[in-house]
């Protein structure tokens, strides 16, 4: 039983296609990185390194109504040198918070 081989065309067009999703998986990482490292910077952590987003979640203030975003995060607080985990808050007004914990690093 003989099988047809794959045309060039649609393997280079396969290749194209792979190369082009992993290119926008890590646009898509830095971009996140990125966005919550200005984050903690308007929250006084103005040098870190090592931001990992883990998660971002869509949520609204049942008092206000405002929509924002939560983002899980870990990452090297450099001045302190402390690693922290937890979670930054952004809403639409430009209003930030936080709920991290940061312990030594050893």
């Amino acid at each position: 039983m003989e099988t047809r081989p794959i045309p060039k065309s649609t393997m280079i067009y396969m290749v194209i296609l792979v190369i082009l999703g992993i290119l926008t998986y890590f646009l898509t990482q830095n971009g996140k990185s990125q966005k919550v490292t200005r984050i903690l910077n308007q929250l006084g952590y103005t040098k870190v390194a090592n931001v990992k987003v883990y998660g971002i979640t869509k949520v609204e203030d049942e008092v206000t109504r405002v929509q924002g975003f939560k983002y899980f995060v870990k990452f090297e607080d450099l001045l302190a040198h402390k690693a922290c985990k937890g979670f930054v808050y952004k809403d639409f007004k430009q209003k930030v918070d936080k709920d991290i914990i940061c312990k030594d690093n050893n």
